[in-house]
């Protein structure tokens, strides 16, 4: 029922400041020299962040990860409102083995705020447990009587108070998904199904599919636009992306199908 997990500090920084390789948010990325910049509709996608996997390893408590290596996560923009909306957006979530790597300038077709202030990302232990309407709630909450008012509300509330007071953000590698509206493992699951934005009677005729399809998910990670120590709001306001993936992709550490979720208050 708690899982541990990587919380994520961040703090203001610039580019000159920081070694190649470290794990940020924005600036200018570093990246193997044969990369090729992620577009969409012929348009560069932004650069948000990149994860050192080196630098997270001794938080990995259930050696889940890689040892090495990095994440690079890309957003595109949409093209009418020019805002993050999750809607039919397009992204690159990379996991590169290489550790040859070079500070990246950006294309010059990307438009020039269409970059994001740097911030120092810092790794620190911290734990999680499930959404109150995860299907793991649920079964446990038919178990056991006022399961949320003797252990879920206390355990979160311990959580938040004595192990993440120091960070006031939603950013996580690996847990339970501390979701703004509803469990992420069912916008996987409905994603997967192509269920993903549709109409909500659709929705609730298949759920029985969504939900059985959920439990094979599991989060990844969690990248929060509402960090002040960035400038991620002026396209994301308030939300938080989820990214995830099917539980044997994560066990055989293949990245390439990664899911993704966006959820504002």
């Amino acid at each position: 029922m708690i899982r541990p997990t990587i919380g994520i500090k961040t703090k203001a920084s610039d580019d000159k400041n920081l070694k190649v390789g470290k794990s940020k948010i924005g600036g200018k990325p570093d990246l193997p020299k044969d990369f090729e910049w992620p577009r969409a509709n012929n348009i560069p996608m932004l650069f948000c962040a990149q994860y050192n996997l080196s630098e997270l390893k001794r938080f990995d408590k259930e050696n889940i990860l890689p040892n090495k290596g990095f994440f690079h996560i890309f957003l595109s923009l949409d093209e009418k409102w020019k805002e993050f909306n999750g809607v039919n957006q397009e992204f690159k979530f990379i996991y590169s083995e290489s550790e040859n790597l070079t500070r990246t300038q950006f294309p010059e077709d990307l438009e020039e705020n269409q970059s994001f202030n740097t911030a120092l990302i810092e790794y620190f232990e911290f734990y999680t447990i499930p959404d109150d309407e995860n299907y793991r709630f649920f079964e446990l909450n038919k178990k056991y009587d006022d399961l949320y008012f003797y252990f879920y509300q206390p355990t979160e509330e311990f959580i938040t108070e004595e192990l993440y007071q120091d960070s006031d953000n939603m950013h996580q590698i690996l847990g339970y998904d501390r979701s703004i509206q509803s469990s992420v493992v069912y916008d996987f699951a409905s994603k997967e199904l192509g269920l993903y934005g549709v109409d909500s009677s659709e929705y609730k005729k298949r759920w029985n599919d969504i939900l059985e399809l959920s439990k094979t998910f599991e989060l990844l990670l969690q990248f929060d636009c509402y960090d002040i120590n960035s400038d991620l709001t002026k396209f994301g306001g308030s939300g938080t992306y989820y990214f995830g993936l099917s539980k044997t992709d994560l066990e055989n550490k293949n990245f390439n199908d990664i899911k993704m979720s966006f959820q504002m208050t």
